[in-house]
């Protein structure tokens, strides 16, 4: 097959060291700095930056005015030490607006992976690590260092602290905010505050039986319902004493592996303040 032919309108510009992809389209005004790179099929719309050591994987779309791989937002960041790195996957969309932090320092690339959609003026900072089908809503915020999962809906102007893990399926409502880390699965609004299991997303991913979807209920209830008095280490001795399945298994596991990180990601766990009864 002959290669498709990259389009670049004559007010965009390019640097030198910049590399394109078959079929790729800059717009009117876009830039693309040095070191950067562009896959297969991506668009560039008007105004639309690529700033310096950004990768660009296939079937990107980059929308008017969204700013991808600038400095970090960090008072300790040097040029003259690190200039970092933003490595983006492929069939991603970046509205209108979006901001996007190279990584800086030992933590590595800021790293977003496939299927993404970033909305109007949502943002990821430097050094976070975000996976696959992930929607981030008009405003929502990812500080440094944060890791979210697979298939989480970040809703309007929600926002995440610095270095706070996020599990797959989690729904965070709109204005929500978090500074301990989520479970996958649940639905999370006000402040730390887990209310009940993601059931819509859990129906539409389709990855778990009836069966492991009543065991993770289960699991919920051990952590979110059943405690009492009990500490969180309690409750899940108490969980270890049967086999679970994949859903289960995935939930505790999350929370073991948080509750036992090293600072600065030892954050605790999200609470459950006011529940809801949907669970």
């Amino acid at each position: 097959m002959p290669a498709v032919a990259t389009n670049i309108h004559p007010t965009a510009i390019v640097d030198p060291s910049a590399q394109l992809g078959d079929g790729v389209t800059i717009g009117p005004g876009a830039i693309i700095g040095p070191g950067c790179i562009v896959g297969d099929g991506s668009r560039l719309q008007a105004g639309a930056i690529l700033v310096e050591n950004t990768t660009l994987g296939a079937r990107n779309d980059v929308h008017a005015g969204a700013i991808l791989g600038g400095d970090p937002q960090d008072r300790s960041f040097n040029r003259g030490d690190d200039v970092g790195s933003l490595i983006i996957g492929d069939q991603n969309v970046f509205r209108e607006g979006v901001t996007l932090n190279r990584g800086v320092g030992s933590a590595g690339p800021t790293r977003i992976g496939h299927g993404n959609y970033f909305m109007a003026c949502s943002h990821a900072g430097h050094n976070c690590i975000v996976g696959n089908g992930n929607n981030f809503a008009n405003g929502s915020c990812l500080a440094g260092h944060v890791h979210v999962g697979d298939h989480c809906f970040i809703s309007a102007h929600a926002g995440v602290h610095q270095f706070v893990t996020i599990g797959d399926l989690v729904m965070m409502r709109g204005i929500a905010g978090v500074s301990m880390h989520v479970p996958p699965f649940v639905v999370v609004r006000n402040i730390n505050n887990v209310v009940c299991l993601n059931s819509v997303g859990l129906r539409r991913c389709k990855d778990f039986s009836s069966d492991e979807l009543h065991e993770l209920r289960e699991a919920f209830g051990i952590v979110y319902r059943g405690r009492s008095a009990r500490t969180l280490s309690r409750a899940l001795e108490a969980a270890q004493a049967r086999q679970w399945g994949r859903a289960a298994a995935q939930f505790f596991d999350f929370i073991q592996r948080m509750i036992a990180a090293d600072p600065p990601r030892s954050r605790g766990i999200c609470p459950a303040r006011h529940m809801l009864k949907n669970t």
